[in-house]
């Protein structure tokens, strides 16, 4: 059984859904059992503006990675894999899998499907924004995003919240799964070296990790630092994740708010630094915006991390309020979530126990692996 991905991005472009994507690629192509997945993508490294990836990275590309040039669409973010249908034929798919509502790959690959009569999944990977509510946005809702809905027989999505969210706008879907990403337990069954001893940095940690640009909320946290040091005088902030475009601005927050030297920038780390940093921090701050799911929430659960987080999207449903982690909506509840956690074990402990449980019967690498083999193995039928 052949599966063609296409994808607009794929690692080492960060983000994720392009870890989620890599997870899916790799974790269901198997040989030996009859999986050969393939997937073409890009070499982007961002795609608003389009910006590429170093081409020494690209050398480690597995041989089952095609990335294809790619044009830019008049006035519009909207990038084309060229000659995309072409190479979906050459490599003659069983089952045609894609990702990204507004992404070109999932339209054109739906299209092809169509045609040819080939079973098609789509992952959306949905959401809304104010962005989303301009003319063009509507536009593309009521035509090819539509139409690509239509095309899928099963329409995967990570969350029940993104069901929600489809459900809501009246796509046509004709099966819904939910398959959302997972991670390796057995990784954060090692206790590693304390990474940030070699940094360091030291006293009560506040650990956050995503790209750093605006709606992932990291100057709300910042700004939100010199209140928690005045409960807690030797908290931290250190932030994991490569800058697009944002850092300075977080720099001069922290300057302006005299806690420069409690905010330190780790950068891009490695999976072994980021599950060593999970291990050693006193407490996860996810202050993003917008998350369809989230997989380093996932991931701060399975490493026993006590998690305060933004109470918006599908963040409730990945961490359900008061079991798996602290919410909040305003300044306020931050700050007095982060002191609680940090200042009442039994709290900590409480959370933890609850979320690492989740964590290992919920988001498992495995559970997510065999839900799609069964699903290709449906379709294939």
């Amino acid at each position: 059984m052949r599966i063609i991905h296409t994808a607009l991005r794929y690692p080492p472009s960060l983000g994720g859904a392009e870890k989620y994507i890599e997870q899916i690629v790799t974790g269901t192509r198997n040989i030996e059992h009859g999986f050969d997945v393939r997937i073409l993508s890009s070499a982007m490294r961002t795609h608003g503006p389009i910006s590429y990836l170093d081409p020494e990275l690209l050398t480690q590309d597995p041989i089952y990675l095609q990335r294809l040039f790619v044009a830019k669409t008049p006035f519009i973010s909207y990038p084309r894999l060229q000659a995309l249908p072409y190479y979906i034929g050459h490599h003659k798919p069983d089952i045609l899998h894609s990702y990204g509502y507004w992404y070109q790959p999932a339209d054109t690959t739906a299209r092809y499907a169509k045609k040819h009569k080939i079973p098609f999944i789509f992952h959306p990977i949905y959401y809304k924004n104010s962005v989303r509510k301009k003319l063009v946005w509507k536009l593309y809702d009521k035509t090819i995003g539509r139409a690509t809905f239509a095309a899928a027989d099963v329409v995967v999505v990570i969350s029940e919240y993104e069901k929600k969210l489809i459900q809501e706008a009246g796509y046509p879907v004709k099966k819904f799964a939910i398959i959302p990403p997972g991670i390796d337990i057995k990784q954060f069954e090692t206790i590693r070296d304390n990474p940030f001893v070699n940094k360091n940095i030291g006293g009560t940690i506040l650990l956050s990790v995503s790209r750093i640009a605006k709606s992932k909320g990291l100057q709300d946290t910042i700004r939100a630092l010199p209140d928690i040091k005045k409960r807690v005088p030797d908290a931290c902030l250190v932030i994991i994740g490569e800058d697009f475009g944002y850092q300075q601005e977080l720099v001069t927050i922290a300057e302006k708010l005299g806690v420069t030297s409690s905010v330190h920038f780790w950068g891009k780390a490695t999976d072994e630094e980021l599950i060593a940093a999970m291990q050693h921090a006193s407490v996860f701050v996810h202050a993003s915006t917008y998350e369809a799911f989230g997989i380093v929430l996932a991931e701060a659960m399975a490493a026993q991390l006590p998690i305060v987080a933004r109470n918006i999207a599908a963040i409730p449903y990945v961490v359900p309020e008061n079991k798996a982690g602290l919410l909040f909506t305003n300044k306020k509840e931050l700050v007095q979530n982060i002191i609680s956690i940090i200042q009442l074990p039994q709290l900590a402990h409480h959370l933890t126990d609850y979320a690492s449980n989740l964590a290992r019967t919920q988001y498992s690498t495995d559970q997510s692996i065999n839900l799609l083999h069964e699903l290709y193995e449906e379709l294939k039928k």
